[in-house]
């Protein structure tokens, strides 16, 4: 590969650029709705502040693994790369699909569940109701919009990230001595915690695994070791600090039983009318730009095994598989974004654990390990 005439493959610019490809995968409308983080970390107590930042080291590892994993065998996407990790047994790459696809539709049904909550919040119609209403809209954009809400999303994720830091610090500031209490609070479920917030939360989080293997062939080995530790402080700090702000008011929270959007009451009760009217519409938004994305990526991977031979108009294929997710997660979207994040995301992070987390960490860091052995001057390239 050729260096880049701006920044080199190994500088801590070139690490940055590709940590925060993660980090735009992690922060979605689970963190920045804060449903996520109150379900994984705050309802356990103050290990809010911590367990996100030993979560997302683990996940920094398991990144750096695979990704000095694809770059020293050349493999630029996720499917070769689990194959090649599982060698001689090439057809258990199967399992990260499985994982794969079941976490991509619990994130697409939170998504629904997220936007329809919004719309129920904001507007006081039926959850039902806003729930149809949005899937609605998703058909419409799923055939018609897509182009447009690609081009969008960058900036979409890009202003929820502003806004939501604007809120974190406000929200801190302004309620440091109910932090100060929690932090000399005791803890509940201390066992519970420790599993859901870190191994679980971790495990799940390995949906970024494929976005971070294509990225990394922009790395060179120094690049992907400095991109594995900038993720891991960007994505543990963000949760740590959102972690923090939200047991100063999670007293508040749940009295006004607002745990499926903590954020957003967060907003409300700041009373800055600009900040409520932004963070709704971006919010909105981003849950529809991220289901409309992974509805494409879905029809994109499913399009050509959906009845090529009866059905050989492409568009009419791609509107019916684009159909029948959208569908599938609004079955999934009734039993609402709490429910979805805490035992949709959970489960995806049980069954990661076993067919991800366990052999990325044994059989990828052994392989690893014996490559460079064979091939001691493959750092070098």
């Amino acid at each position: 590969m050729k260096e880049n005439s701006v920044i080199t493959r190994g500088t801590w610019a070139a690490g940055f650029a590709v940590a925060s490809v993660w980090f735009g995968t992690h922060v979605g409308g689970g963190f920045a709705t804060g449903n996520q983080i109150v379900q994984y970390f705050v309802y356990y107590g103050w290990t809010a502040a911590i367990y996100p930042l030993i979560s997302m080291g683990a996940l920094a590892y398991i990144m750096f693994v695979m990704m000095r994993f694809s770059r020293l065998r050349g493999i630029t996407n996720y499917k070769d790369a689990f194959t090649e990790l599982w060698q001689p047994y090439p057809k258990l790459e199967l399992t990260f699909e499985l994982f794969y696809v079941i976490i991509i539709l619990a994130a697409m049904a939170s998504a629904v569940a997220g936007a329809a909550s919004l719309v129920q919040s904001l507007l006081g119609l039926n959850y039902a109701i806003s729930v149809i209403l949005v899937a609605i809209l998703l058909v419409v954009l799923s055939i018609f919009g897509v182009k447009l809400i690609i081009a969008a999303s960058t900036f979409l994720s890009t202003g929820i990230l502003i806004v939501t830091g604007i809120m974190v610090f406000s929200g801190i500031s302004t309620h440091l001595n109910e932090i100060g209490a929690a932090f000399s609070g005791g803890l509940t479920e201390p066992l519970t915690g420790l599993w859901r917030g870190v191994f679980v939360y971790c495990a799940f989080q390995c949906v970024s695994i494929p976005a971070m293997i294509s990225a990394a062939t922009t790395l060179n080995h120094k690049g992907v070791k400095k991109a594995s530790i900038l993720g891991g402080i960007m994505n543990g700090g963000a949760l740590a600090l959102s972690g923090v702000m939200i047991l100063g008011w999670y007293d508040e929270i749940l009295a006004a039983g607002k745990t499926a959007l903590p954020n957003l009451f967060i907003a409300q009760t700041i009373g800055w009318k600009w900040l409520i009217g932004v963070y709704s519409t971006l919010l909105f938004c981003a849950f529809v730009s991220t289901c409309i994305t992974l509805v494409y990526t879905m029809i994109d991977r499913f399009e050509g095994k959906f009845f090529p031979k009866q059905i050989t108009n492409l568009m009419v294929r791609r509107t019916i598989v684009g159909g029948i997710v959208i569908l599938i997660c609004m079955s999934i979207s009734f039993l609402g974004l709490s429910g979805i994040v805490k035992y949709g995301y959970g489960y995806c992070g049980y069954l990661s654990l076993v067919v991800v987390v366990l052999p990325v960490l044994i059989i990828g860091t052994r392989k690893n390990k014996q490559f460079l052995a064979e091939h001691p001057d493959a750092l070098n390239n």
